[in-house]
């Protein structure tokens, strides 16, 4: 029982990590976006 426990466990954090880190990802590329600033603006 403890071994079923323990794989479970362990597949449920592999899980979390991982859409943590694809989460992170998607979120800097699209922070990263700076569009220009129009001229009008910039006075």
């Amino acid at each position: 029982m403890k071994k079923i426990i323990s794989r479970f466990f362990i597949f449920t954090v592999t899980t979390l990590l991982f859409l943590a880190s694809v989460t992170a990802a998607s979120a800097c590329y699209f922070s990263s976006y700076q569009p220009e600033v129009p001229e009008a603006l910039r006075k």
